[in-house]
Order: structure tokens, then C-alpha cells, then sequence
């Protein structure tokens, strides 16, 4: 009995990918892809070298973007893809490497009291304390937890989004999320009194 092998005729191009619409999509894309990266990195340096090697990739791999959804959720996801490649490589290389641990103790030199009124210097002091707070606590937040928060909270994805980015459930996502926030709200409680400050 013989089979017959239906060919399905070759996609056409998606133009979001040609040269010159690829060119648009980097200078719209480029700032807020090195943001997004930035926030995953925290690191300007490895940020922007991810950033290249994002529009690279998507350059080398256009082929397989097929037109369902957006040029731009193409990249973030290829991005996000390279950041967790990244990552992996950088623990495996950290657990092979001694330890060698640094003081994170934050020398704040205090120039005292000409620069202003002192309810001003208070304010910005009390700020920059709590910024140092919060983003410590952000960073002592249990993966993959904190990458769902910071793409949910800072870079405005959906749950969805960050479901499709993580290759996670949906229900899975909006637990980590809930999750990251009551660990935070609980580290950062002690701090509440100089919210109040402000």
C-alpha cells in the first residue's frame, strides 16, 4: 500500500525579520531588550553583551521565528534563553572556582552637615537606605522566584508572558510571584518605621 508523503509548501518570509525591518526592530527593541536584561543581569556589562549576542542569535536563528506573536516577544524570549544559558555556565564555573567571599558592608561616608537642610539630606539618606534594602532582599530571593517577580514587577510582563518566558504553568508563575512578595514584604518589615519617615 503505498504512502503518499504530503509536502507542505516552503513558509514565505516573515518580515519582521528582513534586513531592513530587522534594523527598525533593533533601534526600537535595543533599549528596552538592555533594560529587561539588565534587571535579569544586574550587571550593565554583562547586560549589553547579552544584548548583542541576543540580536545576533535572533539574526542567525530568524528563520524559525514563523510570525505568531510579536518580533519583539521573539527577542525577549531568545534573550531571556541566553540569560539562563549564562547563568548556568556562570554557577557551574563559580562551584569549580574557590570562594572567595566579599564584603558587601557598604561604606557610606558621611560628609555631614553644609550640603542643604537637614530634612532633605534625612529624606535622600533614609531613601538610599531603603533602595539598599529592597534590592538586597530582591537579591536574596530564591530563583526562580525572583526572575518571575522582577520580569512581573519592574519589566510590566503578564503572568502569561513570564509563564511563556520561564516555560512554566501559568498557576505556577502567579505562585512564585506571590510567593517572592510575601518573602519580601516579610524581610523587609523591620524597615517599615522609616517608610513612615518619608
Amino acid at each position: 500500500m503505498p504512502t503518499h508523503v504530503r509536502r507542505l509548501p516552503p513558509r514565505p518570509a516573515v518580515k519582521a525579520l528582513e534586513r531592513p525591518e530587522f534594523r527598525a526592530l533593533f533601534l526600537e527593541q535595543r533599549d528596552p531588550l538592555f533594560r529587561f536584561l539588565l534587571r535579569l543581569t544586574r550587571n550593565p556589562s554583562d547586560a549589553e553583551d547579552l544584548l548583542q549576542e541576543t540580536f545576533l542569535t535572533a539574526w542567525k536563528k530568524r528563520a524559525l521565528f514563523e510570525g505568531r506573536g510579536s518580533a519583539a516577544g521573539f527577542l525577549r524570549r531568545t534573550a531571556y534563553r541566553l540569560f539562563l544559558n549564562q547563568n548556568e555556565v556562570t554557577s557551574r564555573r563559580a562551584s569549580l572556582a574557590p570562594i572567595v567571599q566579599a564584603s558587601l558592608a557598604g561604606t557610606n561616608a558621611d560628609g555631614g552637615g553644609n550640603g542643604g537642610e537637614p530634612s532633605d539630606h534625612e529624606r535622600d539618606e533614609t531613601v538610599g537606605f531603603l533602595v539598599q534594602r529592597v534590592r538586597a532582599a530582591l537579591e536574596e530571593l530564591p530563583e526562580p522566584a525572583r526572575t518571575a517577580f522582577v520580569l512581573f514587577r519592574y519589566e510590566g510582563l503578564s503572568c502569561a508572558e513570564v509563564a511563556e518566558l520561564q516555560s512554566a504553568p501559568l498557576k505556577t508563575v502567579e505562585t512564585r510571584i506571590a510567593r517572592a512578595t510575601e518573602l519580601l514584604a516579610e524581610k523587609l518589615r523591620p524597615y517599615r518605621d522609616h517608610a513612615a519617615q518619608l
